[in-house]
């Protein structure tokens, strides 16, 4: 035991120096690859010391003083000892790690000089631990102060690693986050960013910025990293940031990496949706239709509506908002337990003025109020703008005529203001301008002009302008038709069905891949046949409208269906297809290779038999395939097709070698290659796949193996 302690102290002592050496030469240091990896490896290590340095270190604090010539029993002077050598050797990694790019040197510089100092700090403690009894206050200290360092340490290690104050972000995240109202949300702000922040920004903030990108400011995240900005709606996986969210999950550069919480679908379609949409900074939620998954999503998350909203004012003496209530003018609580009320008005006859000087009693309370066709003219907006906590107002078909517009800035809640059907022109609407919260304006069948609203808008950015539209000269643009049929697969007799809501409405459609006209393309009636495999495009028209866009969709023919399927060769675990059984479930997979309903092969070549209880003539196989060049799933390099009536004595029925994407042109989606040949009686069916060996230079995974999948083989 004397020799290995020895030999442990040389060895932490050796270390030491050679540390030292490296600081005092740092700037003329250059890690070669090997040592890289080693560097890598101080993640690995930290922990050892941290536990056994805050051990030792708490013992220390804690013991009491010894009896006379007592000493420490040798197991104490150990533990010290690993410790040193333990956090000397983790720094020693560290350093070596912190050499690589994509740290910010002045963010590592204190959690590098912590990390050091607790190195030699307690090496120095074990060569000098008989001259410090740990009875004495200075060797107390000397613990505290080394725990301190440690910890401090360890918290700028967990910044860089995961994110700033990611050790009080559980207590902190709730903590100066206001409640956003749908109205009021941003996309990214309140939408995208949170999703970053929990999801991406562990590896790509200030502190750690792998691939130079940091996502911290919207700013840094526009400005992009060293393989440029994260998106790009020319490419048909959107960019960077989608392209590694697909990829597999056990592929080294999937985003977020093995081992940290994914993203959600929910939360990859609300990135998808954001992208499409023009990555803008500054749009809101509500510019985003209702059925958007991005849409769905934040109200989902956030919505908050005026009345989920948090109140700072108290609730009415309910005595006097009984009191107010009459047949003609109704107040309502906007929410049940909410201090926030509801005004409206009924009777045009039975209004007056000072039935709005009655509301003054609960002024602070009311958030919205409706006069829509009440005779309320342009000096009642001097008494309505004593209602500071107004965020919804209606005064439709009123009297205003405008001349007092500007009173309404004194309201620094008014978000919804709706002026439909009043004479208010554009000179009384720019008083507007100064509004502090209004966002959403109304002015239907008013005296605007239609180029005078394109002027306001442009004045008035933090403004929506609803406006209507003009229809005198508009001629309306039929939906498109729906395609009632929901299988994509099609067998015996089945027919594909559509329909349209318009009565008169005429679908015309083709197969053949052309665009369907209102001339010469078939019209539908009854159903529409198809005995191949064939795109399906329909278009509906009608007299005195403009024709709809296209709605089309791809069906599959299949005759025959197997009765069993079994893989020859190993798909990948998580890409199994339920044991091969999805190859003749009759379902399409969709683009989701991840959604259970694909199998994938990249190892070796996806090899299928497909069996008959009885013979069938077949003359065309087909294979349903996917192709999603960011997630490394291409075409296969060869297609073989087998066939026969015993498995054992298969012959060659055709082969195929399907064309390879290009960087400019990956044509994503699902493929299908076709393999005819003489109609031949067989009861088996072999397929093979041969999936792509090295994938090309233009790819961001080049020279790496690609993948295969496929979802159904079709027997006609």
């Amino acid at each position: 035991m004397p020799r290995l302690r020895t030999l442990v102290y040389n060895t932490t002592f050796f270390l030491v120096c050679l540390l030292a050496f490296l600081l005092v030469f740092e700037n003329q240091l250059q890690v070669p690859g090997w040592l890289q990896v080693a560097g890598r490896m101080h993640p690995l290590f930290l922990h050892f010391p941290i536990t056994v340095l805050i051990l030792y270190g708490f013992g220390v604090i804690v013991a009491p003083r010894p009896k006379k010539g007592e000493a420490l029993p040798m197991w104490a002077d150990d533990v010290l000892l690993l410790g040193a050598f333990t956090a000397t050797f983790t720094a020693l990694l560290g350093l070596l790690l912190s050499q690589e790019t994509g740290y910010e040197q002045d963010v590592i510089f204190w959690h590098k000089w912590t990390g050091i100092a607790t190195a030699f700090i307690s090496f120095g403690w074990y060569s000098f631990r008989n001259r410090l009894p740990t009875h004495l206050l200075p060797t107390k200290l000397l613990a505290g102060g080394t725990i301190v360092v440690l910890l401090f340490a360890g918290h700028l290690g967990a910044n860089i690693t995961h994110g700033e104050e990611f050790l009080l972000a559980p207590i902190m995240s709730d903590q100066g986050t206001p409640a956003v109202a749908m109205d009021d949300a941003l996309v990214f702000a309140h939408v995208v960013q949170p999703i970053l922040k929990e999801k991406c920004m562990g590896c790509h903030n200030p502190q750690k910025a792998k691939g130079e990108l940091i996502m911290s400011t919207a700013e840094l995240l526009a400005k992009g990293g060293k393989e440029g900005v994260p998106w790009d709606t020319t490419q048909a996986d959107l960019g960077l940031l989608l392209r590694r969210a697909h990829l597999p999950l056990d592929d080294k550069k999937h985003m977020p990496p093995r081992g940290k919480v994914q993203l959600s679908e929910d939360e990859i379609q609300v990135l998808e949706s954001w992208i499409r949409g023009g990555s803008s900074f500054t749009a809101k939620v509500v510019e985003f239709p209702a059925d958007d998954p991005l849409f769905r999503f934040a109200s989902e998350r956030l919505g908050v509506s005026e009345a989920e909203e948090t109140y700072e004012f108290a609730a009415a003496d309910a005595s006097k908002v009984r009191e107010l209530n009459t047949n003609y003018r109704v107040i309502t609580p906007l929410a049940a337990g909410s201090p926030a009320l509801s005004v409206s008005f009924f009777s045009e006859a039975a209004f007056k003025s000072s039935d709005l000087t009655d509301l003054t009693l609960i002024k602070d309370q009311i958030v919205e109020l409706d006069a829509s066709k009440m005779p309320v003219k342009d000096e009642d907006l001097k008494l309505i703008a004593q209602f500071t906590n107004l965020r919804k107002l209606l005064l439709n078909f009123t009297d205003i005529t405008g001349g007092t517009l500007g009173e309404l800035n004194k309201l620094p809640h008014l978000r919804q203001l709706s002026l439909t059907g009043t004479p208010v022109n554009v000179a009384q609407l720019r008083t507007l301008k100064n509004a502090p919260a209004l966002n959403s304006l109304y002015v239907w069948n008013t005296d605007v002009k239609p180029e005078e609203f394109i002027q306001l808008r442009k004045e008035l950015k933090g403004i929506t302008f609803e406006s209507g539209y003009r229809s005198d000269t508009v001629v309306l643009k039929l939906n498109p038709p729906q395609i009632v049929t929901k299988d994509q697969i099609l067998s015996g007799d089945t027919v594909i069905q559509l329909k349209h809501q318009i009565a008169g409405t005429v679908i015309r459609y083709t197969l053949d891949d052309t665009e369907p006209d209102s001339l010469t393309s078939p019209i539908y009636k009854n159903g529409v046949p198809i005995k191949d495999n064939a795109r399906l495009k329909a278009r509906a028209y009608k007299p005195g409208w403009y024709g709809s866009d296209v709605v089309q969709r791809f069906f599959y023919r299949n005759t025959f269906r197997p009765d069993s399927v079994l893989l020859l060769t190993t798909p990948a675990p998580q890409y199994n297809g339920t044991h091969g059984k999805v190859l003749a479930d009759g379902v399409k997979g969709g683009g989701d290779f991840k959604n259970g309903k694909w199998t994938g092969f990249m190892d070796e070549p996806l090899t299928a038999l497909l069996s008959f209880k009885r013979p069938v003539t077949a003359q065309k196989i087909s294979l349903s395939m996917l192709q999603n060049v960011g997630a490394s799933i291409f075409p296969p390099v060869k297609l073989e097709v087998w066939g026969g009536m015993e498995s054992d004595k298969l012959k060659l029925l055709g082969t195929q070698k399907p064309p390879m994407p290009s960087e400019k042109e990956p044509n994503n989606g699902e493929k299908l290659f076709e393999v005819s040949f003489q109609p031949t009686p067989i009861r088996f069916i072999k397929v093979v796949a041969v999936p792509i060996a090295r994938l090309p230079s233009w790819h961001p995974q080049k020279g790496l193996k690609g993948w295969v999948f496929m979802d159904e083989v079709l027997v006609n």
